[in-house]
C-alpha cells in the first residue's frame, strides 16, 4: 500500500531528489536524557561512555558463551572446540 502523499520516485525531477523537506520525529525521553548527559560535562560523557563499552562488553561474553554452549550440545565428544 503506497501513501499518495509521497510521490513515486520515478514521478520526482531529477534535480529535486534528496532536497524534499521532511519533519523528524519528536525525540523520546531516553534521547533526550542521554542527549543531556553527553553534552552536560565532559566527565559525565566519559562515564556514559565507558558504561556503554562494558555493557556491549558483556552483551559480546554473553553471545560467546551461549554459543560455546550451543557447540558443546552439537557436538559433545569434542567439547565445543571448533
Amino acid at each position: 500500500m503506497t501513501d499518495p502523499r509521497i510521490p513515486h520516485p520515478d514521478e520526482v525531477p531529477y534535480d529535486d531528489v534528496g532536497n524534499e523537506s521532511y519533519q523528524l520525529p519528536q525525540p523520546g525521553v531516553l534521547e533526550i536524557v542521554i542527549t543531556e548527559l553527553l553534552g552536560a560535562l565532559p566527565e559525565v560523557r566519559d562515564h556514559v561512555l565507558e558504561a556503554a563499552d562494558a555493557l556491549l562488553d558483556a552483551g559480546k561474553a554473553l553471545l560467546d558463551a551461549a554459543e560455546r554452549i550451543v557447540d558443546t550440545q552439537r557436538d559433545p565428544q569434542r567439547g565445543g572446540e571448533g
